[in-house]
């Protein structure tokens, strides 16, 4: 077995891993760094060329796959770290991608917006397992800050690969079970492909409960003003954005979303049945305009969910900040952050920018609203003592993160180097 680290290996994102099994390969996700192109979630990827993403390191490279025989790709959820170079990569395999079908509709809707067809057959998988060429595959659900998240075990000959995706282990999520340690405990894995972004963090990552009590205990505390409302998550964290629905509901007020990439993960959550809460969601310009218009003249009605919590200059809360859309903040309004700011200097350089501009129009800024996706150090100790591998490539880390996740396996009993493997994109190792 061979396996390939092509993105993800050197940062927070670009994720992209494949293993080689008799000549034939299978990719393991296919993301975009964003950082690198600093775009808002209601930014169009195909503004921007093959050639361009590939020039500012924004995509993985796939050099070391040239002329090798790549039978699939396999997505283990939908963050654009993980599926958004799909459509500028995976046409140059012609092969299926394979996943959960939540991901493959986002998939989908990413292809949808490219200019030229794409030949990959989209092939989603269920509770049983696929096989294509020599690898047999399955993905079990697991928590994470997206809907059907998965770890995804590659059965083969020369041994099988447990991949984790992005993960942490929350009992108490709405829209999304548990990973099942009685089923890891069969396993027999050689080796295991982990997230390291949270490694760095003692203990274990707060579960999603924690959010909702946060969300909830806040909008309690303001919920006889008579002033603004405006709210800001990730547009993907669909089990977030329903927590702040219901809680506007609760506190007698009308919830609603705007900007595009809001209104399509939470419109595919509905559209599939994962979520069965409609509400009035707005993504197009003139209808955008219009409802701002009209409920700037009753705000106390009203909580606003807003594209726009990192900052981006051209999402919808950055563009109310700054006085280009007809919704006016005014003294002693609320913007509520429930999200972290992704830790990298664009992020935190664009994040300062807008708190600062809003305390300067007298706005109240509520922030850390939030849980985390990811686990942290406890949760990864109990995957490795769970699975026990024999191998573990830390993956999806700037390079310190990849290191503390090896000398986690070292206090576990795993020798860095040769047992704890750490490498760097564009590297690869025979096992």
């Amino acid at each position: 077995m061979k396996v390939y680290a092509l993105g993800g290996y050197e940062e927070v994102g670009k994720n992209m891993t494949a293993i080689e099994v008799d000549k034939k390969v299978l990719i393991l996700d296919m993301g975009i760094r964003l950082d690198r192109i600093m775009i808002s979630e209601d930014t169009n990827l195909q503004d921007t060329s093959t050639k361009e993403l590939n020039r500012i390191g924004a995509i993985p490279d796939i050099a070391p796959l040239k002329r090798k025989k790549v039978v699939g790709v396999v997505v283990s959820h939908g963050h654009l770290d993980h599926i958004g170079a799909i459509a500028r990569l995976a046409r140059r395999f012609k092969c299926p991608i394979l996943g959960k079908p939540y991901p493959l509709k986002l998939v989908a809707s990413i292809l949808k917006e490219e200019r030229k067809p794409m030949p990959n057959p989209l092939f989603e998988v269920q509770d049983s397992s696929v096989t294509i060429g020599p690898f047999d595959i399955r993905i079990l659900p697991v928590t994470h800050s997206i809907p059907q998240a998965g770890c995804v075990v590659v059965s083969t000959s020369e041994g099988d690969v447990f991949f984790t995706g992005d993960y942490k282990l929350d009992n108490h999520q709405r829209l999304q079970k548990p990973l099942k340690f009685s089923e890891l405990k069969k396993l027999d894995i050689k080796i295991l492909i982990t997230d390291s972004t949270n490694v760095q963090n003692e203990g274990i990552t707060p579960s999603e409960k924690v959010a909702r009590t946060l969300v909830s205990d806040y909008m309690g505390m303001i919920e006889d003003s008579d002033k603004g409302i405006v709210t800001s998550t990730f547009s993907s964290q669909v089990e977030r954005i329903l927590t702040i629905i219901d809680e506007a509901e609760r506190i007698g007020r009308k919830p609603v979303l705007v900007g595009k990439s809001l209104c399509k993960y939470y419109g595919l959550a509905l559209e599939m049945g994962i979520i069965d809460k409609p509400v009035q969601m707005i993504r197009k310009r003139d209808a955008l305009e219009s409802t701002l218009r009209e409920i700037n003249k009753k705000k106390d009605e009203y909580v606003v969910l807003a594209t726009g919590s990192q900052g981006e200059q051209d999402a919808i809360l950055s563009r109310i900040t700054d006085r280009k859309l007809p919704y006016t903040f005014g003294k002693d309004d609320t913007v509520i952050f429930s999200a972290s700011v992704v830790p990298n200097p664009l992020n935190m350089a664009a994040r300062y920018r807008l708190e600062t501009k809003l305390k300067m129009q007298d706005v109240r800024v509520v922030k850390n609203l939030h849980v985390s996706g990811h686990a942290s150090r406890e949760e990864h100790r109990k995957m490795i003592r769970t699975l026990s591998p024999d191998y573990v490539l830390p993956c999806h880390g700037a390079p310190d993160m990849l290191m503390s996740m090896a000398e986690l396996c070292n206090e576990e009993g795993y020798a860095i180097g040769s047992q704890a493997l750490v490498m760097r994109n564009g590297q690869s190792i025979s096992i």
